[in-house]
């Protein structure tokens, strides 16, 4: 029963700071928000393949049972660097919302209407 209980809550931790570091990346991206969201993203992917990895060298070597633990560990505190390092850094301007908008929004979707009903 406690092993399925830490491991929720092993789950949760973790799946808990995606959001928020991606957050702050996209505040920092500038110019290119959806690239950096993208990147984030493929960040995790690699840092699942690479932990699985590790994990199961480390399952394989003289630490036995307590290698994947470590592991674990050790990327937790990976992680950590970049957000201290961007959480002490802060913000030196506004933030920027990136949005496009057109003038008259509903001139676009009368024509579009048009079209549709013309062609039935």
């Amino acid at each position: 029963m406690a092993a399925v209980v830490l491991v929720f809550g092993m789950a949760l931790a973790g799946f808990t700071v995606n959001p928020v570091v991606t957050s702050l990346a996209v505040r920092f991206a500038g110019d290119a928000p959806t690239l950096t969201s993208a990147l984030t993203t493929s960040g995790y992917n690699t840092g699942i393949a690479a932990g699985s990895l590790a994990a199961g060298r480390a399952l394989d070597s003289s630490l036995g049972l307590t290698g994947p633990a470590l592991v674990g560990a050790v990327f937790a505190a990976l992680t950590l660097l970049p957000l201290i390092a961007l959480a002490l850094h802060g913000t030196t301007g506004p933030c920027r919302i990136v949005a496009h908008r057109t003038a008259n929004t509903d001139e676009p979707r009368q024509a579009a209407d048009a079209t549709i009903t013309s062609t039935r």
